[in-house]
């Protein structure tokens, strides 16, 4: 590598740099790099160029604001795609490895052409690592959104050539040959995750393990995973409590309290209506007001009444069997109000789904009731489970990371960051390390 980049700087050295700075400027040879292409994904996101990412959306990803809403030309296999440049990365934010000396930004002392993320991994340039200090694992150049991604008939990440319309001169020699694949390597600076006991507090399912004793107290007292579906976290910190991720509910243990359910339908965190094509009623106000207050006098008996007032367990000629559902969890038990601490009091009436009228869903503090005509079955919603997927960045429907790509939880999880936060600032109190990696 280091007698290729002696070459490429000589010969860099016979390339003009662009003296023209005009967003509509065309070279009249555009210069043709070959660059390892990742896909960006990320839909319902917000690109460095203000525009949101949407399915089969076409833009790629470079790493300088330099190249933002120019056009490249992307080829593979004998495809070509046209594509602006609507984002900044993969990895760097300031290096426009197709300028030469200063006006390349970071890493000036790099021959023209050649990405810092190709030094580094191929070389050990910096350390190995990146402008932000990160390990370079994969020396991902250029990001292809799904669209260009899907027109190319890329599968899995691979060389591209790419012609840089704004850039004259002629082509450098490539980095790679076309067939040299990139093998993943492992980062030195992420920990391994401590080992897990595969016992009885451990679930194959899902590969996680319920490690707090009153949190696996708490889940088995309130019927396991018919309540809480399986684990889909380790424990970790949120906002200052222990907790753990389940696929329908969030067990939170904060410093001097009993273990409690988060309250998972509260605005500030799961406000959305619109989940993988389906439309969830709406809280209402006026049911919210009439709720009885926890310090009221006869507040049990009350709020009995109002639970059985307002989850019916027929509705609109459908057997949803909301209130038999709502009340399974208590019977027999020492606490009748047990069923409230799983599932909050309602805080919407029943309503069909607009989008398929076989779905009835009525919402509580905790979670939302589904009915399915279909089969006949009434059963929560897996919303800790889009919680989680929320915290990634990943896995996400379409119309849910549309919606929730402002939140302050809307991918945090950066693992080998600072308590594996990306933005520690708005989720103070709060450590992923680990949060989500499988034993």
């Amino acid at each position: 590598m280091r007698v290729f980049l002696t070459f490429v700087l000589v010969c860099s050295a016979l390339l003009q740099p662009t003296a023209s700075s005009a967003q509509d400027y065309v070279a009249a040879s555009p210069v043709t790099v070959r660059l390892w292409a990742t896909r960006e994904g990320l839909v319902g996101r917000t690109t460095a160029a203000g525009h949101l990412i949407t399915p089969d959306d076409h833009f790629v990803a470079l790493p300088s604001r330099k190249a933002l809403n120019r056009s490249v030309i992307i080829s593979y296999r004998g495809k070509s795609v046209t594509a602006p440049v609507l984002d900044i990365g993969p990895w760097n934010r300031d290096e426009a490895w197709w300028e030469a000396g200063g006006a390349r930004g970071q890493f000036a002392d790099l021959p023209r052409f050649v990405p810092e993320v190709w030094a580094a991994f191929e070389d050990g340039y910096n350390d190995g690592r990146d402008a932000n200090g990160r390990y370079v694992t994969f020396p991902s150049m250029i990001d292809l959104s799904d669209g260009v991604y899907a027109d190319l008939g890329m599968q899995l990440a691979d060389w591209v050539d790419v012609t840089l319309s704004w850039i004259d001169g002629p082509s450098p020699p490539p980095l790679a040959p076309g067939d040299r694949k990139i093998v993943k390597k492992a980062d030195p600076t992420i920990p391994k995750a401590p080992d897990m006991a595969h016992d009885e507090r451990y679930f194959s399912e899902t590969g996680y393990r319920i490690d707090n004793d009153a949190i696996w107290s708490y889940f088995v007292a309130r019927r396991r995973v018919p309540v809480f579906g399986f684990p889909v976290s380790r424990t970790f910190v949120l906002l200052g409590c222990q907790v753990q991720i389940f696929q329908r509910h969030v067990a939170q243990a904060c410093a001097g309290r009993e273990v409690a359910l988060m309250n998972l339908l509260d605005p500030d965190i799961f406000p959305y209506e619109r989940v993988n094509g389906s439309l969830l009623p709406p809280s209402d106000p006026d049911m919210k007001a009439d709720t009885p207050r926890v310090s009221s006098a006869g507040y049990g008996s009350a709020i009995v009444e109002f639970v059985r007032s307002n989850v019916p367990d027929s509705f609109d000629g459908l057997a949803v069997a909301f209130g038999r559902s709502f009340f399974r969890l208590g019977a027999g038990a020492d606490n009748p109000l047990i069923s409230l601490e799983v599932w909050g009091a309602p805080i919407s009436p029943p309503r069909r789904d607009p989008s398929n009228s076989n779905f009835v869903y009525q919402r509580f503090q905790r979670g939302v009731m589904h009915f399915d005509a279909a089969s006949g079955r009434t059963q929560g919603l897996l919303l800790a489970d889009y919680l989680k997927a929320i915290l990634r960045g990943r896995d996400l429907p379409v119309d849910l990371a549309q919606s929730a790509h402002n939140s302050k939880y809307f991918a945090q999880y950066c693992p080998g960051w600072t308590h594996w936060l990306c933005r520690p600032s708005d989720l103070p109190a709060t450590d992923l390390t680990f949060a989500f990696d499988q034993g």
